[in-house]
């Protein structure tokens, strides 16, 4: 399916993994609409400067964060991505009940699910799934400390 400006709808997606992996803000925010909102385990976010301060956080906890996709399925307005997110924990990353992990040095391995709904070739929702526990422990969290 093709959206503004005959860009097939999936190819957002893709400029948004490439902006993503080459942390460029200016680039990922151009995927996005002007009222975007984005899902994920911390809870919603809406606006640009919402999303825009969401990457730079992520970001500054893995500052070497890179997602390889490894699915890529499209059905009319909506894309849904399988993909593998891994880098090396180094800045304050907030986990479960609002604690803020300082840097543990730990390099993660986190599989995640992606799922976009693109309106005009442009991000207006996007929510993101990934397994939460298996970052933890990988970030050293105990099992205790999680509530197990």
């Amino acid at each position: 399916m093709r959206g503004f400006g005959g860009l097939a709808v999936a190819d957002v997606v893709d400029q948004y993994f490439n902006a993503c992996n080459a942390h460029d803000l200016d680039a990922v925010m151009r995927c996005y609409c002007s009222k975007p909102v984005a899902v994920g385990p911390g809870g919603p976010v809406e606006g640009r400067s919402e999303v825009a301060s969401y990457h730079t956080g992520i970001w500054q906890a893995f500052p070497d964060l890179h997602a390889t996709v490894m699915q890529k399925l499209s059905e009319g307005e909506t894309t849904a991505v399988a993909a593998v997110g891994t880098g090396r924990h180094t800045g304050s990353f907030p986990v479960i009940a609002g604690e803020v992990l300082p840097a543990t040095g730990r390099y993660v391995s986190v599989r995640c699910c992606w799922f976009f709904s693109t309106a005009g070739g442009l991000i207006v929702h996007q929510q993101v799934f990934y397994d939460q526990f298996e970052m933890y422990l990988q970030l050293g969290l105990s099992p205790v400390r999680l509530g197990t």
